[in-house]
């Protein structure tokens, strides 16, 4: 009987010093089933992500576009920030994303190229899809140049988290394109009220009934120190990774029976 695909993802590559090293401790270590590396360009520290990108040049890294969260790129934007130049928040447990609205799509168009060249400046390489830190791309303002960009560069995209299921003209609109993309994408993170959302150790049985074709786990892992608390409000859990590495791997296992694990670039690139 054939498996069903998963792409297992390390969610926030570049967010932390603290989650730069979880996810270089996973990606050293026997037990490691994560196959995909996601890296945010404008976190704080994303450059050091970008330089264990380049420096283990066989794993698969996409480009997690954030256009919800930090500094943007470029400083010239007058919609998509506050007043001190953050990026404007949705709300992700709601996914409630009314300030996209006022988002100017020019202003859009010019940070996604921007936030794609400090990829390839920084990386060395293509990105092995383009995805949304938070699924912003749900939202037709950011699913368009998004879009345009994936087609350019023949890409992959990640199915987003919301209005996707939705609203069938924007999966149709990227499938004429000839956009391949991913079916469904969850959320490994325990407690985590949003929807889509599963506990990696508990809800394997859940995952597998619900996967399919070619779905997405989003794996938090990493560190918890007093800066990751600042940072995100994802912290602690993201140690539940680590720990199933040392001491649960029997869990990892079943993963390994139940799903071909795989990346972005093993299946469209």
């Amino acid at each position: 009987m054939t498996k069903k695909k998963l792409i297992t993802t390390a969610h926030d590559f570049g967010l932390s010093g603290s989650v730069n090293e979880g996810i270089l401790y996973a990606i050293n270590h026997k037990n490691n089933i994560i196959k995909e590396y996601s890296l945010l360009p404008n976190a704080p520290y994303s450059k050091q992500g970008a330089e264990i990108a380049k420096e283990y040049k066989e794993l698969s890294v996409d480009l997690c576009i954030v256009l919800n969260n930090y500094e943007p790129l470029l400083t010239n934007h007058k919609t998509l920030v506050d007043p001190n130049g953050y990026f404007i928040k949705g709300d992700t447990t709601t996914w409630n994303f009314e300030v996209l609205d006022k988002f100017d799509e020019n202003e859009i168009t010019k940070e996604i190229h921007a936030q794609y060249e400090w990829f390839l400046k920084n990386v060395g390489r293509k990105p092995s899809a383009l995805v949304t830190q938070k699924s912003e791309h749900g939202d037709p303002k950011i699913l368009i140049p998004l879009a345009d960009l994936a087609k350019k560069e023949n890409l992959p995209i990640r199915t987003p988290a919301w209005k996707w299921f939705t609203n069938y003209a924007a999966q149709s609109y990227v499938e004429e394109q000839g956009i391949k993309h991913t079916s469904k994408v969850f959320v490994g993170c325990y407690d985590w009220k949003g929807r889509f959302g599963l506990d990696i150790e508990k809800d394997l049985d859940q995952l597998f009934n619900e996967a399919e074709g070619i779905s997405e786990l989003l794996i938090f892992c990493g560190f918890a120190d007093e800066e990751l608390f600042k940072l995100s409000s994802v912290n602690w859990q993201r140690g539940q990774y680590l720990n199933m590495l040392e001491r649960k791997n029997e869990i990892l296992l079943r993963f390994k029976e139940k799903f071909d694990l795989i990346s972005y670039k093993e299946v469209f690139v």
